[in-house]
């Protein structure tokens, strides 16, 4: 073998190499946080289906707060299963609020980029919009049923 070719073979082994190390850090830390949300989706979803086998949700999110409920949402209707099984089940209709308006709205009350925008259930059922900007993250809270303003934290990552 040339020089050369040692050297191509010398890089392309680091190359593999850190992509191996990279992959596992990721299936240790990020991956394994989607697997227990997404086991926790599961689990609320038998839930839900074994006490209320009507209910056809269109979409289910992990939300975190307080206590961790998993939400189904559903055309007219919000469902929060809570991760801990022995607490009952919230419903709650939804009523004139449009979530993309509210949304719209608070992105542009904060300014920044949208990062999320859900339902929650913290004492209440809420919506949740995250925006962030620059070093920052605002996260504003509003009523599910009016889509009133409840309150804002904003974090700033300061080095």
């Amino acid at each position: 073998m040339t020089r050369k070719t040692k050297v191509v073979v010398a890089l392309m082994t680091a190359l593999i190499g850190v992509v191996i190390m990279f992959s596992g850090i990721y299936w240790f830390t990020v991956g394994h946080t989607e697997r227990t949300k997404q086991s926790l989706i599961e689990e609320a979803r038998e839930r839900l289906l074994a006490e209320q086998p009507t209910v056809e949700s269109e979409r289910a999110d992990l939300y975190n707060g307080t206590k961790p409920y998993v939400v189904f949402e559903e055309a007219d209707r919000v469902l929060f299963v809570p991760v801990d099984s022995e607490e009952p089940i919230e419903e709650r209709e939804i009523a004139s609020v449009d979530l993309n308006q509210v949304c719209a709205e608070s992105v542009e009350e904060t300014g920044g980029a949208l990062v999320s925008c859900k339902y929650g259930f913290d004492d209440r059922a809420l919506i949740e919009v995250v925006t962030k900007a620059g070093a920052s993250y605002t996260y504003s809270y509003y009523t599910l049923q009016t889509g009133d303003f409840i309150r804002r934290v904003q974090l700033t990552d300061s080095l």
